[in-house]
């Protein structure tokens, strides 16, 4: 099986595809690691890995790209969910050109508080 995806990524690259792209967060404040995430994005798939949490899970945010930053012309919902340290989470179908966000506590910090003022009443 392992063949099989090796070849079938070596035909996709041959044909000049889309790679995807992967997007690492790693938080390190006072000497602590706080938090260590992937994402990996290839077309409107996406995998989303926690690695490390201070809280044990990393909180992630997904919002279109017409959500970003914070607008009232979205028109898409805020997608909120939590993945424990460890696993990973996938989805198949995106919308092109979504933004992400995670944190490690629940309480959306930093960059990550413009996403949730998109729509408030999103619930995990």
């Amino acid at each position: 099986m392992k063949k099989f995806i090796v070849l079938f990524c070596a035909l996709l690259l041959l044909a000049g595809c889309e790679q995807g792209r992967t997007v690492v967060v790693h938080s390190i404040v006072n000497g602590q690691d706080v938090l260590f995430s992937k994402v990996h994005v290839f077309g409107q798939f996406a995998t989303f890995r926690c690695i490390r949490s201070q809280s044990g899970e990393c909180h992630y945010m997904v919002v279109g790209d017409d959500c970003a930053p914070a607008s009232a012309a979205c028109s898409s919902p805020l997608k909120r969910f939590a993945v424990h340290e460890g696993d990973t989470m996938s989805f198949t179908s995106l919308p092109a050109g979504f933004q992400s966000c995670v944190t490690a506590g629940m309480t959306p910090d930093g960059d990550c508080a413009q996403f949730a003022a998109v729509d408030p009443r999103a619930t995990p």
